[in-house]
């Protein structure tokens, strides 16, 4: 099964980083622009059993899919899992781990997935769908470097 990881060192505190990870408007402010993701009725804060659905536009259409958070251990770690959608399985893992500087943190987005079977797997392969991984979550790691910037920039 195919796994995504990426790493983002960010100056905060674990509190910092989780609370501001575990708000959906914030999680929808750092999504690349061209994917036009938009919670649909988001509660404000993420807890245990939260079903979360988004808009997105993907591979040039626009989907609805549904998440639900199944794992939540405040201030380290929550997972999502697409309970609607067109991969038969997409896990993601945030995990905010302390940083040997103590002004900082690591936050580690992990997506175990599954693509999609029948006919739209041959287009929608792992290969392509690591790639389009890696290019929003270098928006995503960006963005969040300007939300929690180095002390003294």
């Amino acid at each position: 099964m195919p796994i995504f990881e990426s790493r983002t060192d960010l100056h905060g505190s674990l509190d910092q980083v989780f609370d501001f990870l575990i708000r959906p408007a914030n999680l929808q402010a750092i999504a690349p622009p061209q994917m036009q993701f938009v919670f649909v009725t988001p509660p404000p804060i993420i807890e245990l059993g939260s079903r979360l659905k988004v808009k997105a536009q993907v591979y040039g259409m626009v989907q609805e899919l549904t998440y639900e958070i199944v794992e939540l251990n405040t201030p380290t770690r929550f997972r999502e899992k697409m309970v609607e959608g067109p991969l038969k399985l997409w896990l993601h893992d945030y995990i905010v781990e302390p940083h040997s500087s103590s002004d900082k943190v690591t936050l580690i987005n992990r997506i175990e997935f599954e693509p999609p079977g029948g006919v739209l797997g041959f287009l929608v392969t792992a290969d392509s769908i690591l790639e389009a991984l890696e290019d929003g979550f270098e928006h995503r790691r960006e963005a969040l470097q300007k939300q929690f910037p180095h002390p003294g920039a």
